[in-house]
């Protein structure tokens, strides 16, 4: 009778709001899903240099379209849409991709092209396979990075990122509240849960300072600075974030207001027609 979250590109693009027999409503959501590279000495993408030229190459519109049919919305920041501090760092600093500004970042780097590295996935993770390969084509249409695919089994795949062993993967990620802090400390703070080898003295600063407001939108001025230090180190690169849809049978009413974003189902809206 109701369905939410987890349903399929194609199954969604597929659903049409005026079937007298289902009813389909779409919020924001505060899930995004983020490209993580690491970074330590002696990676294939520990340069900061190479990571920017990747930044310059990624094409989130085709992402969205290719992959998800269009129903997510293209990411340019770390902090999503709706939540308190949002900008769009990456935007601003890559505004379309650029295979010119991605090659002269590698040739000052005085790294060999193409740039091999690896990208690991789930094998079991929804539209991750598809996803690998678009960002695969994309990367490497430049012929400036060359990019070997390997998928994992969920547990596998986990415990790979936990220790470091991916030079690039992708995951979602879904706030326990709706707060920019969640999205900070957790994925760019030192010794953070993403374990891209990232650690920044000014960004750990601008975390710790953030915290000490009870009012969130007192420390707007650390998250946008905070944004504006991810784009240029490029720990990592922000995809999308999703749309809520709730789907329910005509006989149920309230599946509008079931999801507010943050995840919380309120299954006390929900009622029988």
């Amino acid at each position: 009778d109701v369905a939410y979250r987890q349903l399929p590109p194609d199954v969604l693009a597929g659903l049409n709001p005026s079937d007298p027999g289902q009813r389909v409503s779409e919020a924001d959501s505060s899930e995004v899903r983020n490209l993580y590279l690491d970074t330590r000495a002696g990676k294939p993408l520990h340069d900061p240099k190479v990571r920017q030229a990747m930044a310059w190459l990624i094409n989130r519109e085709q992402l969205a379209a290719s992959v998800y049919d269009g129903t997510v919305d293209p990411l340019y920041s770390l902090i999503p849409t709706g939540i308190t501090g949002h900008t769009t760092s990456f935007f601003d600093t890559y505004a379309e991709p650029s295979v010119k500004k991605a090659r002269a970042l590698l040739t000052e780097a005085g790294v060999t092209t193409p740039v091999s590295f690896t990208y690991g996935y789930g094998l079991t993770s929804g539209s991750a396979a598809a996803e690998a390969k678009e960002l695969k084509k994309q990367l490497e249409a430049s012929g400036l990075f060359k990019v070997t695919l390997k998928g994992y089994e969920w547990t596998d795949f986990q415990k790979r990122w936990a220790t470091g062993k991916l030079d690039a993967y992708a995951v979602g990620w879904v706030a326990d509240y709706p707060d920019p802090d969640t999205y900070g400390s957790p994925l760019v703070g030192t010794d953070g849960t993403m374990n891209t080898g990232y650690s920044s003295h000014e960004v750990d600063h601008l975390i710790q300072d953030s915290q000490r407001y009870a009012d969130r939108g007192e420390a707007g001025q650390d998250f946008r600075d905070l944004q504006a230090d991810i784009a240029r180190d490029v720990p990592v690169i922000p995809l999308w974030q999703a749309k809520d849809y709730v789907v329910t049978s005509e006989d149920v009413g309230g599946g509008q207001y079931l999801s507010d974003g943050t995840g919380v189902f309120r299954l006390w809206r929900l009622s029988w027609i």
